[in-house]
């Protein structure tokens, strides 16, 4: 995935061929991200450039489901960008991709991040987030089942004035700002 933010071109793709620790690896990363287990299924790279020419770059390397990478499992926002990946939330300065935070969110996995006035609703396989900024937690919500549609129903929705979710046994809900429940069918 190839993105332009001001004047940096950012790059993001799976380096499934990175091994921590090891020195065989085709690209070396100047940043590196890890929980503390060395052995990662999820191997997210990010890299940096302005004109052509690499600034930095990062890894970060989780365990949990694997997802891939999709253009709503990411948002790019006043020279930062978060990432879902498995369980956790990462955020990064750009262009350096410094580590600002990382944060486990839902506790199977978070599958996207939507941009919601100042703060983010992340979409979790169990939980429904309203974050802000900084990765605290304004509230959750759940639901009967997982946050999952087999039948191809978008699971979020955000309305002008609520948020409609749908879960794997199509139950609908709707929820105000807040995380309250308005109504389920």
């Amino acid at each position: 995935m190839k993105l332009n933010y001001k004047n940096f071109e950012i790059e993001i793709f799976n380096d499934g061929s990175f091994t921590l620790h090891s020195a065989d690896n085709t690209s070396s990363y100047k940043n590196v991200y890890y929980s503390d287990n060395d052995d990662f299924n999820n191997k997210i790279a990010v890299r940096t450039f302005e004109n052509s020419q690499e600034i930095s770059n990062a890894i970060i390397c989780e365990n949990g489901t694997t997802n891939g990478l999709t253009e709503n499992s990411l948002i790019i926002n006043d020279n930062k960008i978060w990432i879902c990946i498995s369980n956790k939330i990462y955020c990064l300065e750009i262009p350096s991709l410094k580590l600002i935070y990382h944060k486990k969110l839902d506790s199977v996995t978070n599958f996207t991040i939507y941009k919601f006035k100042d703060d983010f609703i992340i979409h979790g396989e169990l939980e429904i987030f309203r974050i802000t900024q900084l990765g605290d937690i304004k509230w959750s919500f759940s639901g009967k089942d997982i946050w999952v549609n087999i039948e191809g129903k978008q699971e979020v929705e955000i309305k002008d004035d609520r948020i409609k979710l749908i879960d794997f046994e199509n139950n609908e809900y709707e929820i105000d700002f807040n995380g309250i429940e308005i109504s389920e069918k």
